[in-house]
């Protein structure tokens, strides 16, 4: 009879750990981030751009949207909760925070042994 006691006890145990952490990391879970990319889409109805990455945030205010033109580069502050992502700020990104090209091997590599 202990040991069902002590088995029941365990189960309950890793069932409140598991839930608590769920519960901890969950849909409510908000994060904030800065980022450099390129516009390359404005809704300017629904107050929507998305990035070069792919990445799509929305304007609390029409007017931080105002001047805004595809192919710029800006930088955004956001808040994201993981289904949405709302602008804090967003300027136009400084000469040198934006990236330059990734280099490349021309004609591939070639010192590698196989």
């Amino acid at each position: 009879m202990h040991r069902i006691h002590v088995l029941m006890a365990v189960m309950s145990l890793s069932l409140v750990v598991s839930v608590s952490h769920a519960m901890a990391d969950g849909p409510s879970a908000v994060h904030s981030g800065l980022k450099v990319a390129q516009v390359s889409f404005i809704d300017r109805a629904l107050n929507l751009i998305q990035l070069s990455d792919g990445m799509e945030l929305r304007a609390p205010d029409q007017h931080m949207l105002a001047g805004l033109t595809i192919g710029e580069w800006v930088r955004v502050d956001f808040v994201a909760d993981g289904d949405r992502a709302v602008i804090n700020s967003i300027e136009a990104a400084q000469a040198d925070e934006i990236p330059g090209p990734t280099p490349t091997a021309i004609g591939g590599i070639t010192n590698h042994r196989t």
